[in-house]
């Protein structure tokens, strides 16, 4: 039995008639005090086959040396991981590590490879309070090996000037959130469904933007069922790969970051546009 535990989330009611706009981190870290952050899991997804997505990470939090899952995230090299900014913002370094090889939290496969984080940077223009630029690299203690098939890093999309994913464009995403907005407890397998772009206008359209104050800017990237609903990311699955392909061929596009409810037809899910970013990430890993 793993010393990892399953998050168990608190049930809560919102004061708003309507669920608030919020990150996908897990409902435990927000009521704790971990800044607004949610964590998502994927709804009316499927669980991966293990170990099929090599890039993918498991980042949790420990006291005690009982560790839970907090966020997503993806191998970039041997010592760096990709996630989002609001995963790690305030976050204490000694409660971390990342799990690579990670499929069940719950039972040991032997292909695990937890590491410590030894710093994490932000980028220095992430707003908690718009969720513009969430993004971030975790630096571990140790690097991963990754002569192995259940550890490879993801591969970066050409820049946006390059190409921008058109609305109706498929792509994956996966985790270990809940399967239900509100729900208790996350996966504790590997899931991952298939979610279709939608057009960054029509998306902040339904988030009620304005030109003043938009709520969804060039820099992200929506994705979900506009017609009936019923696939998203949810809370836990925060900081996850958005995808195209599969092991070791896979294109990151985007980062779980916000979204109202989970799998709401009228509320895609919104996603750190990473094609925005590849030069700052570059940058930063130097």
């Amino acid at each position: 039995m793993k010393f990892v535990v399953l998050a168990t989330l608190l049930t809560y009611s919102w004061a708003a008639p309507h669920p608030p706009i919020l990150p996908r981190l897990p409902i435990k870290d927000i009521v704790s005090g971990h800044q607004l952050k949610l964590s998502e899991k994927i709804i009316g997804g499927v669980e991966v086959v293990p170990n099929s997505l090599p890039f993918q990470v498991s980042i949790q939090r420990g006291s005690a040396g009982v560790y839970t899952q907090s966020c997503g995230g993806s191998i970039l090299n041997e010592t760096t991981v990709l996630t989002a900014a609001h995963c790690v913002d305030g976050a204490v370094i000694r409660a971390l590590r990342v799990v690579a090889g990670e499929h069940s939290l719950n039972d040991k496969s032997g292909l695990e490879q937890n590491r410590d984080v030894a710093f994490y940077s932000m980028h220095p223009r992430y707003t908690a309070s718009t969720w513009e630029d969430d993004i971030a690299l975790i630096v571990l203690t140790e690097p991963f090996d990754l002569s192995v098939p259940s550890a490879k890093p993801v591969n970066l999309p050409p820049p946006t000037s390059e190409f921008d994913a058109p609305a109706g464009t498929v792509f994956t995403v996966s985790g270990w959130g809940t399967t239900r907005y509100g729900g208790i407890l996350v996966s504790d397998v590997l899931l991952s469904v298939d979610v279709p772009v939608v057009a960054d206008v029509d998306c902040d359209a339904y988030y009620g933007g304005t030109s003043q104050k938009p709520e969804v800017y060039p820099s992200m990237l929506c994705a979900g069922n506009t017609t009936d609903g019923g696939i998203d990311a949810c809370q836990g699955d925060s900081g996850g790969p958005l995808f195209s392909g599969s092991g070791e061929t896979a294109v990151q596009h985007g980062i779980v970051s916000w979204g109202k409810s989970c799998a709401e037809p009228q509320w895609p899910g919104v996603y750190t546009q990473v094609s925005y970013f590849v030069e700052w990430i570059a940058l930063a890993m130097q």
